[in-house]
């Protein structure tokens, strides 16, 4: 296969696997995605509310359904979003590292990530309004579907980038470490090539995703509101925020839902992707440490 064939086709495969990665961490967490927009937004008879009361109370009013209330507008919107960030992300690894993208940069991994992560919001952005505001049950219509975008890139650019470092990386303390978590990939090479066990690959997922999402959370709070139809502008309404609410139940209103869904979130997210690749062919072996 050509030079220009292979790199369709990682970035075809790379789409596929993304989107459905993508669609299987949004289903597992939809209940804690929802609680935790009803948290960020301050709606009344959530303002209170713990994580637990907060679900008990959507069982009560809605019932089984209201936990999943928008999950539809999400998984049309995720597939194309998870196979944009992973796609992209895939072949400016491969085009910044010269064709060598299981040793590249920690930079290198962090500009893929994020330009990946942009591109699959920015195409996406009006669904993600859309599911915003179905989450929250608003009544007002649904104006500016590019509302609050501009946290939002604020937001992802670290958020994903360091989301692909983090992984990564773990990925490879883990293949080196952990014997348990490994095993050997049956590649016809002379050096030892492993790769992580499906529970390896949930370990490396779930660390990486809650440490990229605690560094951006208030600017994912902002987003949210914005996106709900608060027409303030981005900094007063960060100031608006503390002020009114202060740090913790403010800026990181339901912080502590988000760590909660941010684990199994991109724990199966970031497993089912590396076993599509593994699947589809895409190298996720790693060289054993004595050969490096």
């Amino acid at each position: 296969m050509s030079e220009g064939g292979g790199k369709y086709a990682l970035a075809l495969k790379s789409l596929v696997a993304g989107g459905v990665a993508g669609m299987a961490g949004k289903t597992v967490v939809a209940p804690l995605d929802r609680v935790k927009i009803l948290l960020q937004t301050q709606k009344t008879e959530f303002t209170h509310c713990g994580i637990t009361s907060a679900l008990i109370n959507i069982l009560k009013a809605e019932g089984v359904s209201g936990l999943f209330r928008g999950n539809m507008v999400q998984m049309i919107r995720i597939f194309p979003y998870g196979g944009i960030q992973f796609s992209i992300y895939e072949v400016l690894k491969k085009f910044l590292s010269k064709d060598d993208p299981m040793h590249c940069s920690h930079l290198t991994r962090f500009l893929a990530g994020s330009i990946g992560g942009v591109s699959g919001m920015v195409a996406t952005y009006p669904l993600d309004t859309l599911r915003a505001n179905l989450a929250f049950h608003s009544k007002k219509g649904l104006i500016g579907f590019y509302r609050g975008l501009t946290p939002s890139i604020m937001a992802i650019v670290p958020q994903s980038g360091l989301s692909f470092c983090f992984f990564e990386q773990i990925k490879i303390i883990l293949i080196w470490n952990l014997h348990i978590l490994r095993v050997k990939d049956n590649k016809p090479h002379e050096e030892d090539h492993y790769q992580l066990t499906t529970p390896g690959r949930l370990v490396a997922g779930g660390l990486a995703g809650a440490l990229a999402q605690s560094v951006c959370y208030p600017l994912d709070v902002i987003r949210r509101r914005m996106q709900l139809g608060d027409g303030t502008k981005l900094l007063l309404l960060l100031k608006d925020t503390y002020y009114n609410h202060g740090i913790r139940r403010g800026w990181y209103r339901g912080m502590s839902v988000n760590f909660v869904r941010s684990v199994p979130l991109n724990a199966v997210s970031f497993c089912v992707y590396e076993s599509c690749k593994h699947i589809f062919g895409i190298s996720t072996s790693v060289k054993d440490k004595k050969k490096l």
